[in-house]
């Protein structure tokens, strides 16, 4: 094998960068990396549920896995994952920004503090994590982003202004940075679940089993979506072979967009 194949061997292999990955969506994400082979970093703001997403990715991954307590809307905490990352294990080539905050209010009952934190974390953190993995990526010449975004980035919900508003602005983050990013190579596109079962989300319908079955109702596929249905979309999209789909927005929904 030459020096080139090995090198683009290390690139295709690199780490993979997981925000909000210590729970739900993200922590399925750095799971399916993980047994792919790839090393993961997973960055969360506590530092109990860090130690916990170690613990689980620890017999996957051994030595191949970091869990980091870090707040993805701090531009320092994100660069320290980073460094760590590469320290370890060379450039950061995947991200997947999986950090996520719900606002429940309507346009009227949401309260300002309430809408920006929605703000922060989901668009302002996605942001910043991709400023953090880029210099890399384009210095290398490859690199794979997948942002999280929802299906009420498009389709709006009741009581779910803020979240929506911010979603979407996720959605054209994406599209907005993979037309930058086209000629670089690096893709960017964005992964949006529909009503997938996550801690975030659980609030929904509790333990009602009447407002459980109302609301899968409304599913063509007729059950929540599980965490591992969205990581199985994700961990295509970082892959060196992924190279022809950028600035896509996939919904991953059992068909609620559809309809």
């Amino acid at each position: 094998m030459t020096s080139t194949q090995h090198t683009e061997d290390a690139l295709w292999n690199g780490p993979v960068l997981v925000t909000g990955g210590t729970s739900g969506i993200g922590l399925a994400v750095a799971e399916a990396a993980a047994r792919g082979g790839r090393p993961v970093i997973v960055t969360g703001r506590s530092p109990e549920r860090c130690r916990a997403a170690a613990q689980r990715l620890h017999p996957i991954a051994a030595d191949r896995q970091l869990a980091l307590a870090a707040d993805t809307t701090n531009a320092d905490d994100l660069a320290e994952a980073v460094r760590r990352a590469e320290e370890r294990w060379g450039p950061v080539t995947g991200l997947v920004t999986a950090a996520g905050r719900l606002a429940r209010g309507s346009v009227l009952t949401l309260t300002p503090g309430d809408f920006r934190a929605a703000l922060d974390t989901n668009v302002i953190g996605t942001w910043l994590a991709m400023r953090a993995v880029l210099p890399a990526m384009t210095d290398a010449g490859f690199g794979r982003i997948v942002t999280i975004g929802s299906v009420l980035g498009s389709t709006g919900a009741p009581e779910r202004s803020g979240y929506a508003a911010a979603k979407g602005a996720v959605a054209a983050l994406t599209r907005s940075a993979a037309l930058e990013l086209a000629a670089s190579g690096v893709t960017v596109n964005c992964v949006a679940p529909g009503p997938v079962r996550t801690p975030m989300n659980e609030g929904d319908t509790g333990t009602d089993a009447a407002a459980q079955a109302a609301f899968t109702a409304k599913v063509p596929l007729g059950r929540w979506g599980r965490p591992e249905d969205v990581a199985h979309t994700v961990l295509p999209l970082l892959a060196a072979g992924s190279s022809f789909t950028t600035g896509a927005v996939i919904h991953v929904d059992g068909g609620y967009t559809a309809q």
